[in-house]
């Protein structure tokens, strides 16, 4: 098993669950050896480092660690090592310390490569740049805990093809959307295997569902409005033609609280959605308001839960965004999770229970523009 490491974006810990859900589902092997703030350094039996990083939504860089060692034997192995594979003897370098001199690391190459009779000229590269795989560049990781680990960058995520996603099809409702990045999350948190059916019974305008395709998923939505529907429809035919891709679609109208009424026969291996969360709030709700918004949604959630368990798979997951509510006076409002579980036979699944670095769920994913701070769940049908 060779070891990577890999950097994540401003959710760390949710980029590492994803990660490990990705990984799992496709039965590839992962042994976590260490966490930093912004990423995990881990053994991974085999992997293809640029698939990988296009279908994740929160890595942003992989690098292969070329050693670790102590900080004496630092510039010697740097010497050694095999940083840079171009024809062009003038290259750009850059570094990424995390619990290390920045400084010195930079010193060390720019020796380094004068000795190796190289012009290396220290610049910024940005993901986009380094997503365009240049050939006379060396992007170094550089990770210190008792000892250093240096990795050398093999693959990069490529922020614009989100951008790409999210402003070039033909509907978008800003306002009301599950974020492109977080849909990709909660597709690879179902921790599903691919070409299996994934169901967004709350899907919109079919982000949840345009994400799932394109990780090989064959997918169904459900919504109450008949425009959504057809604008999810004209969204999900555009992804198909705009990235050919062959999975399969359908978008039905309906309730999501009868979901057995409109898939009688059929069985999901996952249900992955962000489901209603309540009005759309521009200012932190008052006590009464917040109260009477839990109220609602847990009346509402109990019916979906009840019904999920009838169209999911034995193991099925559902991979969900709930709300909670803080108030203006720091009051707390949540949804009864626990009671929903034990009525409808759910179980928390989490996939990192058994490994040495383990997150805990629920996720709480909160922006700090968010006025709804959401708590991310993985639930498997028991």
């Amino acid at each position: 098993m060779c070891k990577y490491a890999f950097l994540f974006g401003r959710n760390p810990a949710l980029s590492y669950l994803e990660l490990v859900s990705y990984l799992k589902a496709r039965n590839i092997d992962f042994k976590p050896v260490m966490w930093f703030k912004e990423g995990v350094i881990a053994e991974i039996e085999k992997m293809d480092a640029e698939k990988l990083v296009k279908e994740l939504a929160g890595t942003i860089k992989i690098a292969k660690v070329l050693f670790s060692c102590r900080t004496k034997e630092l510039e010697q192995k740097l010497l050694q090592a095999n940083l840079y594979e171009g024809t062009s003897n003038k290259l750009m370098y850059f570094v990424s310390a995390y619990n290390a001199n920045e400084m010195k690391i930079r010193e060390i190459l720019k020796r380094v490569f004068k000795e190796q009779r190289l012009k290396a000229v220290y610049k910024m590269l940005a993901p986009h740049t380094l997503a365009k795989r240049l050939q006379n560049y060396v992007d170094i990781i550089a990770v210190k805990e008792q000892n250093y680990y240096i990795a050398k960058t093999i693959a990069c995520s490529d922020p614009h093809k989100f951008k790409e996603r999210d402003e070039g099809r033909p509907f978008t409702e800003p306002e009301i959307m599950s974020s492109i990045r977080l849909s990709r999350i909660l597709a690879n948190l179902s921790c599903t295997k691919p070409r299996a059916t994934i169901l967004d019974p709350f899907c919109g305008i079919g982000t949840v569902l345009q994400e799932a395709m394109l990780l090989g998923y064959d997918v169904k939505g459900l919504e109450l409005s008949e425009e959504r529907v057809q604008k999810s429809i004209a969204n999900l035919e555009w992804v198909k033609k705009k990235y050919n891709i062959k999975q399969s679609f359908e978008v039905k109208k309906g309730d999501a609280t009868m979901l057995s009424n409109y898939f009688k026969k059929e069985r999901f291996d996952a249900i992955v959605t962000e489901p209603e969360l309540g009005p759309l709030l521009k200012k932190l709700p008052t006590e009464k308001e917040a109260k009477e918004t839990c109220n609602k949604l847990q009346k509402l959630y109990e019916k979906f839960f009840n019904e999920a368990k009838l169209v999911l798979k034995p193991k099925g997951k559902i991979a969900i965004v709930i709300p909670q509510f803080r108030t203006k006076n720091s009051k707390l409002f949540t949804i009864d999770m626990d009671k929903i579980l034990h009525e409808n036979g759910f179980r928390i699944f989490n996939v990192t229970e058994d490994l040495p670095i383990k997150v805990n769920l629920p996720y709480l994913y909160k922006e700090e523009w968010h006025k709804i701070e959401r708590l991310i769940y993985v639930f498997e049908r028991s």
